[in-house]
């Protein structure tokens, strides 16, 4: 996890939280909200930073460091465990009671709950009632992070200061991948994947990945039906796994989308690597490019729906080609 970068990234959110500390208006309890990836997390550890860092939240002193490795008694943070799939409330009892010690050090206290969209009515009541009524009097800082703002209570929403937080532009993350010495269309491919550029640093690195690009790349080549039985047939295994597929018909949008842009210039393609490809790919699909699009879609939705990964591989391979 890169903070320094994924700060810089909300650099304007960063800006608010630091002037809100030297003003002493900082609120007892935000909620971050957006699509994963965006830098909440990043964010949350760095409120807590600017409360105790001696530099003013610079990041990187040795209160910083403790405070994003976990190691810092007045600052817990809570988030999904792992093989479940929802904030419990047991975990926010146990928040309680941790609360409910005295703490050594002076000051506020903060607890980032991750993943608050995703807890139990009976666990945000809970926490609703630790907002209202913090234990021992003490100040604290609650930090809520949420991909779907909708799912909180409005009871918790109405307590919280509501920060948003965009996605990061897509050139933008690109970018950072190709600085960090990855190659361009790694780059470009793992980035249409996630959000986060941690994530997507990951993707280049795994197996899976690279096999998945190899077989697109082979697969936006085919033209005739034939070789598109042998394509299926060669690669079942790997496509019987819905993530496969569904990565492979995420990039086949890209890879469309670029083919009808392409018309206008090469401005604005994303598979900017690709452009000889692209171009000779209209040269034999102009009238049939926006009939794909919608394909791949219908498909991509199908997936999502749990048709098995088998059938809506079978299906693009028959409509597709």
């Amino acid at each position: 996890m890169n903070y320094k970068k994924a700060i810089l990234n909300q650099n304007k959110i960063f800006n608010l939280l630091k002037q809100s500390k030297l003003n002493n208006r900082l609120s007892h309890a935000y909620l971050f909200y957006g699509e994963n990836g965006v830098g909440k997390k990043e964010m949350a550890y760095a409120l807590a930073c600017l409360l105790y860092c001696p530099n003013g939240g610079c990041l990187e002193c040795q209160v910083c460091q403790s405070i994003m490795n976990n190691q810092h008694m007045n600052v817990e943070y809570i988030g999904i465990d792992d093989n479940k799939t929802m904030i419990s409330k047991e975990q926010i009892t146990s928040l309680q009671e941790e609360f409910s010690k005295t703490s050594l050090i002076e000051g506020s206290r903060v607890y980032i709950v991750d993943g608050i969209d995703t807890a139990s009515m009976a666990a945000q009541n809970s926490l609703l009632k630790f907002i209202e009524e913090p234990i021992n009097n003490t100040q604290t800082i609650g930090i809520f992070l949420a991909t779907v703002s909708s799912n909180v209570v409005s009871t918790i929403l109405s307590r919280c200061a509501l920060i948003h937080f965009e996605a990061i532009d897509f050139s933008t993350r690109v970018k950072e991948l190709v600085d960090d010495g990855i190659d361009l269309m790694d780059s470009t491919l793992a980035c249409s994947l996630t959000n986060s550029i941690d994530e997507a640093i990951d993707y280049t690195k795994s197996i899976s990945f690279q096999k998945g690009k190899e077989l697109f790349l082979n697969f936006i080549k085919l033209s005739k039906q034939k070789d598109g039985v042998l394509f299926y047939l060669q690669n079942l295994d790997f496509y019987s796994d819905a993530s496969n597929v569904e990565i492979l018909l995420k990039w086949l949008l890209l890879f469309l989308d670029d083919a009808i842009k392409v018309f206008k210039g090469s401005d604005g393609l994303l598979l900017k690597p690709l452009y000889d490809t692209i171009i000779a790919y209209n040269t034999n699909n102009k009238l049939a490019i926006n009939a794909k699009l919608k394909l791949v879609s219908d498909l991509l939705n199908k997936l999502r729906y749990n048709i098995s990964a088998k059938n809506v591989f079978h299906e693009l391979i028959v409509k597709f080609i």
